[in-house]
């Protein structure tokens, strides 16, 4: 059970039910449907503001151009939602409530949603700005997970060094590490802005009769914002928690057992209305980059190359590689992809041959290929038993101390020639985002300086990459 939460704790008044302002069925609904499948709910335009909307003194109304009607939605919305792909076989309905806190507006659709019998409820800011497949994957995801409250897509604040509304755990700031990139895959969260959050409504019913239980038969909105004291009154210290009313609804669907996931491939905008800027996440947000190492990342990658893709053909740079391996050498190839290289070995030398990749997808196109391959990180793999060590367009995808890492690994193994190669210059990961390291032959020279038991050559192998070749010496 969780804790009491007394009515008191809501730091805005908020009403539990009504009417929203619109109610409108899309036009694409499916004919004989009972009831909404999906709700789209809308808390539209600016809230209310008497103090500013009227004088205080006389009571003289006065119309502020800096306000935007309740009922007009800016163009970017309409465009974009225009552009959004539709739910297959899915009736929706909208909901539109506007002239009030987004707490109350919401609080409001929420219950009419509950109501009318739908299964979720797609809370969608009219300034917030989805991409194409937005809902699509929201809705995918939340139906191959019934488990799951709610999902999140991710949008920034806006500001000029934005920073996204999406949080792994409390008091620990913006979840800049969660990966973020188009085939990227939900992650448990704490919490979310709501601006494009989809919530299923078996669970906000759920939780609100637990509050209900709770808090001796009181009703409280899911929706509202709330404060809390972690210490007695008594104690000297009366720190105070404030929860915005969107956080505080992840942290109930969380507490009462149905969890709250950020979706990183849902990227969606955040425009100012009154300067029409769209403010997006930065191109070098780190989850990015812990996408583009991810087992996701490229399983999408060779899903979409497909197994003979051209884009990982480098027919110069793997005649060099072949050359430098002699016959009778057993073979560990690093990152093997689908097994192009490997099928070009194996042809070419009696070797003893094992390939290891992250990505399953590439290691099950590999296999078609004959080739013994394997799914494992390449910088966990065992080396025992091999004698050479083959790894090409690796090593520029990882930081120093991961090489520095297989260096070790195979110094106390029984491996005795690396072969490697590297974008020579022009790839930094300002133009590649998937590198971490720009190379060219004085950066091989410097990661291969620490390891003198290692006698190397460097060779340009094509127009744009180079090969070392290092050979464990017996000093």
């Amino acid at each position: 059970m969780s804790e009491v939460r007394e009515l008191e704790n809501l730091t805005n008044e908020v009403v539990l039910d009504g009417e929203p302002r619109f109610h409108v069925n899309r036009r694409a609904s499916i004919k004989l449907a009972d009831k909404p499948r999906v709700i789209v709910a809308i808390p539209n335009g600016d809230k209310h503001q008497a103090s500013i909307l009227e004088c205080p003194d006389c009571g003289k109304k006065y119309i502020t151009p800096t306000l935007r009607h309740p009922n007009l939605i800016p163009v970017h919305f309409m465009l974009q939602h225009m552009n959004v792909i539709p739910l297959l076989n899915v009736s929706m309905s909208y909901l539109v409530e506007g002239g009030r806190l987004s707490a109350e507006a919401r609080q409001i659709m929420t219950k009419k949603a509950i109501d009318l019998g739908a299964k979720y409820i797609l809370y969608w800011d009219d300034d917030v700005l989805p991409p194409t497949k937005g809902l699509y994957n929201l809705y995918n995801f939340m139906e191959l997970h019934p488990e799951a409250g709610a999902v999140s897509g991710v949008y920034v604040t806006r500001e000029e060094n934005p920073e996204p509304l999406m949080y792994k755990e409390h008091g620990a700031g913006a979840y800049w590490e969660m990966p973020f990139g188009e085939s990227a895959k939900p992650v448990p969260i704490f919490g979310a802005g709501a601006g494009f959050l989809l919530a299923r409504l078996e669970a906000v019913a759920d939780v609100i009769e637990h509050m209900k239980a709770d808090n001796g038969g009181k009703e409280l909105p899911v929706w509202a914002d709330e404060r809390s004291v972690p210490y007695s009154e008594e104690a000297e210290n009366k720190q105070q928690i404030m929860w915005g009313h969107d956080i505080r609804f992840c942290k109930l669907l969380n507490e009462y057992g149905w969890p709250v996931y950020g979706h990183g491939g849902v990227l969606c905008g955040h425009v100012d209305v009154y300067t029409n800027k769209i403010y997006s996440l930065p191109e070098d947000a780190p989850g990015f980059k812990t996408h583009r190492q991810s087992t996701d990342y490229w399983n999408s990658m060779y899903a979409s190359e497909g197994i003979n893709s051209s884009k990982r053909r480098y027919p110069e740079m793997f005649a060099a590689v072949v050359d430098a391996i002699p016959d009778g050498s057993s073979v560990v190839e690093l990152g093997c992809g689908t097994g192009i290289l490997g099928t070009r070995l194996t042809a070419t030398k009696q070797v003893k041959y094992k390939g290891y990749d992250i990505s399953s997808t590439g290691i099950a196109m590999a296999k078609t290929r004959y080739l013994d391959a394997e799914v494992a990180d390449a910088f966990d793999v065992e080396m025992d038993g091999y004698d050479t060590v083959v790894a090409t367009e690796l090593i520029e995808h990882y930081e120093r101390e991961k090489f520095d890492s297989l260096m070790q690994k195979m110094n106390a193994s029984n491996v005795r020639r690396f072969v490697f190669t590297v974008p020579d210059g022009g790839m930094p990961p300002e133009t590649i985002p998937e590198h971490a390291v720009d190379f060219d032959r004085d950066m091989v020279d410097e990661y291969m300086l620490p390891y003198s038991n290692w006698v190397y050559s460097v060779t340009k192998v094509d127009k744009e990459h180079i090969m070392c070749v290092a050979e464990k010496s017996d000093g």
